[in-house]
């Protein structure tokens, strides 16, 4: 786990710099200076920005991680790998994009009624689309030579910086929100460039217009390979943002902007997980390769623990300061809503205990298996949320993530547990689960300080105290331990 430990820490600085920026941008300066319906078209664009970016990519970006490593060579040429990939990504999003503007009537039928500000925009998607898309397509190379630092910078954040940069001007009036629209596909074209600028210049890679290097059969190895991926990971991706974008057919833009505000907030839920997945899917990749399965299952085991501590303390800490949150919000139209963040947060929870098992099936010869839980995933997905979001629409939508999340990880647990031997629970698990309990509690009925900024600060102390500390002295984690250890000895706590 060094290696992992390493860069995943400073991977867990760059993603909680990105959401000090995040929740600068949301919880303050979107809504101060852009209308619900504004904020609510924004987020709608980014959710159907990354679906279209993943189904268009075809499946590329996960076929570089399972097959950098055999096409790998020491004259960074790696026979034309990147060549082939970078060909069939483009190949799907010219397709994607035909499609999208054959059926623009049909597409915008679904939200002319709750939605009509999103027709004055369609197009916008396809280039911020293609910027993510070729963003997406050179960060996985970069993770496949373990250059997964700055990538991460990019996208946690610099878009976010200049996200921020474009909202203050907008506040300034020095752009109109339509500026704001043409000056977020930019910023996203930008980092695509500067990713692919640390690829062109890392000395690790070469690029070239040589398709011959690898024999045609190997081709539609990986292609196929790359279309199950697509199914996969297009299945996924649609169903984490097939919510925001029902709500916005179904509902309302306003409650789009609402509950973008929750999953947010809950989003930070995933961050260690995300931070810890950037690093471990090549390791894995390289396990399988050299069959190395007691890797594979030591860093199963390990992961899905640390994750559930990390990401249940985040929860409580949430959770704990609901009234402090709802204070800063300051509108009356997001009271009512927290549920959102509580459901959301508990399917947070349920993936980050589920481990790496889509990365162990992602990367391994039962890959195909991948794609059918992705695939259940999503029909579970969609057909809760059309059950729920009429009825109790964001709440509702929050709900049906939390329980397809549920269906979706216990399925993948029983298939790994049944065909390799391996699952990462244990009584610790339970263990830490019944202190976060006991932690909730308790955070959830200290008394209310009448002072904000003592009250955050006094909550988030108590709760990390009886929490991590709790879970440190009964050496739950090794990881845990050895870290927490570690700043002990250099606070002078401890020798």
């Amino acid at each position: 786990m060094g290696v992992v430990r390493n860069q995943a820490t400073f991977n867990t600085i760059i993603s909680f710099a990105g959401l000090f920026l995040g929740a600068l941008n949301i919880l303050f300066l979107y809504r101060i200076y852009f209308t619900l319906e504004e904020f609510g078209l924004v987020n709608l664009l980014v959710s159907i920005t990354l679906v279209f970016s993943q189904i268009s990519a075809l499946g590329t970006v996960n076929t570089i991680i399972r097959f950098f490593p055999f096409f790998e060579t020491k004259d960074n040429i790696h026979h034309g790998f990147v060549n082939w990939v970078t060909l069939i990504s483009l190949i799907g999003f010219a397709l994607l994009t035909l499609f999208y503007i054959l059926f623009r009537p049909a597409i915008e039928s679904a939200f002319i009624e709750n939605s009509p500000i999103y027709i004055e925009y369609y197009y916008v998607i396809i280039p911020l689309a293609g910027f993510t898309l070729l963003f997406n397509l050179f960060e996985a190379i970069a993770r496949a030579i373990h250059r997964t630092v700055y990538s991460a910078f990019l996208k946690d954040v610099l878009l976010r910086l200049l996200t921020t940069a474009g909202i203050l001007l907008v506040g300034f009036k020095m752009i109109t929100f339509d500026d704001f629209v043409l000056f977020f596909v930019f910023i996203n074209f930008l980092i695509a460039l500067l990713v692919f600028l640390q690829l062109a210049f890392s000395g690790r890679l070469k690029f070239n217009l040589d398709f011959t290097s690898i024999p045609f059969p190997k081709v539609k190895e990986f292609f196929g390979y790359g279309l199950f991926s697509l199914l996969a990971f297009s299945a996924y991706y649609i169903t984490l943002n097939i919510d925001r974008i029902m709500i916005g057919s179904l509902v309302s833009i306003d409650i789009v902007g609402i509950y973008s505000i929750f999953l947010f907030v809950a989003t930070v839920i995933a961050f260690p997980t995300r931070a810890i997945s950037r690093i471990i899917v090549p390791i894995i990749a390289d396990a399988w390769k050299k069959n190395d399965t007691e890797k594979i299952h030591s860093l199963y085991k390990k992961t899905s623990l640390i994750q559930l501590i990390l990401a249940l303390w985040i929860f409580i800490g949430i959770w704990a300061n609901e009234h402090n949150i709802l204070t800063v919000l300051n509108k009356p139209e997001y009271y009512g809503y927290f549920n959102i963040f509580i459901f959301l947060g508990i399917s947070f929870l349920i993936d980050a205990t589920g481990s790496i098992n889509s990365d162990i099936l992602s990367t391994s010869v039962k890959f195909k298996f991948d794609t059918l839980f992705n695939i259940l995933f999503l029909f579970t997905g969609v057909l809760l949320n059309f059950i729920f979001i009429p009825v109790y629409g964001g709440v509702g939508a929050a709900v049906a993530t939390a329980v397809a999340m549920f269906v979706f990880n216990i399925g993948k647990w029983f298939y790994i547990k049944h065909q390799f031997g391996m699952q990462p629970f244990g009584i610790k698990h339970i263990y830490v689960v019944a202190i976060g309990v006991i932690t909730v509690l308790v955070g959830i009925n200290l008394p209310i300080i009448g002072n904000f900024i003592v009250d955050v600060l006094y909550r988030s102390i108590l709760v990390t105290i009886l929490f991590i500390g709790s879970i440190y002295l009964f050496k739950f984690s090794d990881d845990l331990n050895d870290y927490v250890s570690l700043l002990l000895v250099k606070a002078k706590l401890k020798r």
